[in-house]
């Protein structure tokens, strides 16, 4: 039975081309640099936005929920302690696609800011033409019809590229932390949930979106352990070391040993 919606009003986010996109702001948000990134709080900032963003193409959702799980691994790295020293930063590869991501991001910025240039100048030959001589006449037999309007939907789609709509997000039809409360307590009731089995089990995608999100919730309050033997392998849960409440839940309070 799907979950009681929820009867908040419609939000508007930024459009974010990946989450890529998404990290670099965060990271200007919070005045950080990219060389030393805070994964507590931009983990946590990170899945906060996630949980807003619910009318996303599956393809995009998964690139945004891979990058979750990306996080809470380092996430979960940077709380062990280190085996030797100067072994290397888990956070290190991170910082080489954010980098390399914000050079592209600028030099399309640039590309397109010449462009725009480009094309609202009129060149020294034009101005002197129209200036001294009368316009000249337009024959319509001549016109190419067909190259007039390949070059309108070319104007048409640069004009909408550069000002894409802004993202609405409408009220969920699946409430997250009710399926934490499903998903936890069938856990401790079986011992042992297929993640796997359970997702290919549902049709909405939505709902599929609800329930990723949950389960990493509670991978991260340490309320269930996620476990793979081998890669594509089916992910069991099983129980954590953290005895979550249903407040624990809905307060969405940081695992105790952060505190």
């Amino acid at each position: 039975m799907p979950d009681e919606e929820l009867h908040s009003p419609p939000v508007e986010l930024t459009v974010f081309s990946g989450p890529l996109d998404l990290l670099l702001h965060l990271i200007r948000k919070n005045e950080v640099s990219i060389y030393d990134i805070p994964i507590f709080s931009i983990c946590d900032q990170y899945n906060a936005y996630l949980r807003g963003m619910q009318e996303l193409d599956l393809d995009v959702a998964g690139e945004f929920l891979w990058m979750a799980s990306w996080l809470l691994h380092l996430k979960s790295k940077m709380l062990l302690p280190a085996v030797t020293e100067g072994e290397e930063d888990p956070r290190e590869e991170l910082v080489e696609r954010l980098l390399a991501y914000r050079r592209v991001k600028e030099l399309a910025s640039f590309l397109y800011d010449t462009d725009t240039v480009r094309r609202c100048l009129w060149t020294l030959e034009l101005t002197t033409m129209f200036e001294t001589e009368a316009e000249p006449e337009l024959n319509w037999e001549d016109v190419d019809l067909r190259l007039l309007a390949e070059t309108y939907l070319q104007v048409m789609q640069r004009f909408a590229a550069a000002h894409p709509p802004p993202l609405q997000v409408l009220p969920l039809r699946y409430n997250v932390q009710q399926k934490m409360q499903d998903i936890y307590r069938r856990v401790l009731d079986d011992g042992l949930m297929p993640l796997l089995r359970h997702l290919n089990s549902r049709s909405d995608p939505e709902e599929v979106a609800a329930v990723m999100v949950a389960t990493l919730e509670l991978v991260r309050l340490r309320g269930v352990f996620a476990e793979q033997s081998r890669p594509f392998a089916e992910i069991y849960l099983r129980p954590g070391d953290h005895q979550l409440t249903a407040t624990d839940m809905l307060n969405e309070e940081k695992p105790r040993d952060q505190e």
